[in-house]
């Protein structure tokens, strides 16, 4: 999972690649870093989609442009357009079941 700090790279992933789960943490959450740890696993076993995160503190502009008010957060986009969003409590078998649904379109 890639770490991406600046607006400008984060739009250009999302333009780069069809598929992408990015994950937005705070600084100091320890939920966050745990569910960090969960999802880039589950993420580095599926090579159709492209992973990265940020922190919410280095880019500030990430807030207002996702709409995203807590930590963590977790977006699934497909071709830029967001499909699938949780936050807080991120169940990791939900987002698995709905990047593969997704990865097969």
């Amino acid at each position: 999972m890639d770490h991406l700090t600046n607006i400008k790279d984060i739009e250009q992933a999302m333009a780069a690649n069809r598929l992408c789960l990015f994950y937005i943490k705070a600084p100091d959450c320890g939920v966050c870093n745990v569910m960090l740890t969960k999802v880039e696993q589950m993420a580095e076993g599926i090579p159709s989609i492209y992973s990265f995160y940020t922190d919410i503190t280095e880019e500030p502009l990430i807030a207002g442009r996702f709409l995203v008010y807590s930590g963590p957060t977790v977006l699934l986009l497909m071709d830029g357009k967001e499909v699938y969003r949780a936050s807080r409590f991120i169940d990791v078998e939900e987002l698995k079941y709905n990047i593969n649904r997704y990865s097969k379109i």
